[in-house]
């Protein structure tokens, strides 16, 4: 910087310097004055400018929900801008809208998967540099995610995050006698706590815990990833990952805490511990209280952990904004992810119960001051006082995902762990493969 600095004086005195040469011998300026230089163009701000932006969500909530989430302030925050905000759902996806033409700016998501799947993916390293942007006010590991992702570069902004929590039905637990989940748990405590609480009581049967199994591995503590970042080949047999589902696994092992009917989808785990009331527990994702808060006498307990790790959560989930390469308005549409990871912004999102992106938390002290249903909750247990080391998720992440559940299924029919997961591999490796036309 500073040497373009100079190099601009240098070439400013230059110019004073000729032109007063010039005068001097009768043919400059009227009167013999110096010439002036031509004074520098001014620096036109992009928020200033109208632009068409279309931003494409995955999270899979509807368009009133994303306004009430970021679309709403946006319109606020730059009146010059037309907004075009497209929810994953039903035809409306990457394919077809790619097909159709439509030129897509940002896309919403958290692993990045589809982003690189149709190759939209673009480093901003350039507008960082161009804005002077600081980095270092966000939360370092959702940063490092995008940099191992980008080879050192950077495809979009973190906006907010979640991690893994554990949810509890308080009511079960005063029916039973049973003390609530504390923070700090180990695992082994954890699956103790949940046979207790997996019973038989007046013809109902209860589950002691369910869960978002998918996630648990996936944000797993040990930073364990489920495929090689460069071949997408699958890491399922290495030590510290199958340790990993071995632990997650061993719940549904549990008598009447297993899988109904061998199969694993959200809804089977969900559904027990906020429409039945049937789960004494459920391991998912924080953020899930705005679905429970009218249904279930909730609370929050830390995310277990393994022995030795105390203090230690899950990885980091962030939603990331990707500004594509496709996007004619790059400039406009890095105003909106530097404006979504402003103070501003971010303070706004912590009254909202969604947990900041910064580096700096005291915008939590706020968190969720304009949601009446969670006065009185842990909350302070949906931020851990470290998150476990990030994993890099391919684009071949939705294969592992699915095979790794397909192993879950066979364990609860009886195949033993390690049988379950060399099958998974397999299949895994041969669809990656195929992908890759190999």
């Amino acid at each position: 910087m500073k040497m373009r600095k100079w190099a601009a004086a240098a070439c400013v005195l230059a110019m004073a310097w000729t032109a007063a040469a010039c005068g001097s011998g009768g043919g400059g300026a009227a009167n013999g004055a110096d010439a002036e230089p031509e004074p520098k163009a001014p620096t036109v701000d992009p928020a200033s400018q109208p632009a068409h932006l279309v931003i494409y969500d995955t999270t899979g909530e509807n368009v009133e929900l994303l306004n009430d989430k970021y679309g709403t302030k946006l319109k606020e925050k730059f009146p010059h801008y037309e907004f075009e905000i497209i929810p994953k759902v039903d035809s409306k996806t990457l394919p077809n809208l790619i097909a159709s033409g439509k030129v897509i700016d940002i896309v919403v998501e958290s692993t990045g998967v589809s982003t690189m799947e149709f190759d939209l993916q673009g480093d901003i390293s350039d507008l960082i540099a161009k804005y002077d942007y600081d980095l270092n006010r966000l939360e370092p590991t959702a940063v490092e995610i995008q940099r191992k992702m980008a080879g050192g570069g950077l495809y979009g902004l973190p906006t907010w995050t979640r991690s893994m929590i554990l949810y509890y039905n308080k009511d079960l637990f005063d029916m039973f006698g049973v003390p609530y989940p504390k923070d700090g748990m180990t695992w082994d405590e954890l699956y103790d706590l949940a046979r207790q609480m997996t019973r038989t009581e007046n013809g109902v049967a209860y589950k002691g815990l369910t869960m978002a199994f998918e996630f648990g591995l996936m944000l797993n503590q040990l930073g364990a990833p489920s495929q090689d970042p460069e071949t997408g080949k699958a890491l399922f047999l290495e030590d510290s990952f199958r340790k990993v589902f071995e632990t997650e696994a061993r719940f549904y092992g549990i008598p009447g805490n297993e899988l109904p009917g061998h199969r694993f989808y959200l809804n089977n785990q969900q559904d027990p511990f906020y429409k039945t009331k049937t789960s004494a527990m459920f391991l998912t994702l924080s953020g899930a209280e705005k679905i429970y808060k009218d249904s279930v006498n909730w609370d929050v307990a830390a995310f277990p952990v393994f022995d030795g790790m105390q203090g230690i959560g899950s990885q980091t989930y962030p939603t990331y904004f990707f500004l594509t390469k496709a996007s004619k308005n790059r400039d406009a549409a890095f105003q909106v992810l530097s404006y979504l990871t402003s103070d501003e912004f971010q303070r706004h999102a912590a009254r909202a119960g969604i947990i900041t992106i910064l580096k700096d938390t005291s915008v939590m002290e706020q968190f969720a001051a304009d949601l009446d249903y969670v006065k009185g909750k842990r909350i302070e247990a949906m931020i851990p006082e470290r998150y476990a080391p990030p994993t890099l998720k391919t684009k071949y992440n939705g294969i592992a995902n699915k095979e790794l559940l397909a192993a879950l299924e066979a364990v609860s029919k009886g195949a033993d762990v390690n049988t379950a997961l060399r099958d998974a591999a397999e299949r895994n490796d041969k669809q990656v493969m195929a992908q890759q036309g190999k």
